[in-house]
């Protein structure tokens, strides 16, 4: 693969998530974890992915550190373990990423320096 090419696989910043610091995104009546969010994808905690499948359309309402709300939908595009992970047609903006990311960073120093080791 060539530099390029790999260069261009990411085309959003993803941000991962300390278990405390996750923020909650509302779906109808349901709040689910976020383990990991960027512009165009976010990865739910689900204990019962039975009621989801590939292709579902889903809406909802993250609530970020600041707590801002940010309106976000989009379809389920694949499964890992018990995470569901969603395609957004509609998600956070990257001035929010900004400000997520700097708030991880300041208060969960060490968190990041793991993911760099890693």
């Amino acid at each position: 693969m060539s530099e390029e090419s790999f260069a261009q696989k990411r085309q959003y910043y993803r941000l991962k998530y300390p278990k405390r610091a996750r923020p909650v995104i509302r779906i109808q009546d349901e709040l689910f974890h976020v383990s990991e969010v960027s512009e165009k994808g976010v990865r739910l905690l689900i204990r019962n992915i039975s009621a989801f499948y590939r292709g579902l359309s889903m809406a909802g309402t993250l609530s970020l550190h600041d707590e801002s709300k940010v309106s976000v939908s989009g379809s389920v595009l694949r499964f890992d373990g018990d995470e569901v992970i969603l395609k957004l047609t509609k998600g956070p903006s990257f001035k929010n990423m900004v400000a997520e990311q700097r708030h991880i960073r300041q208060k969960y120093p060490s968190f990041f320096a793991s993911l760099r080791a890693a």
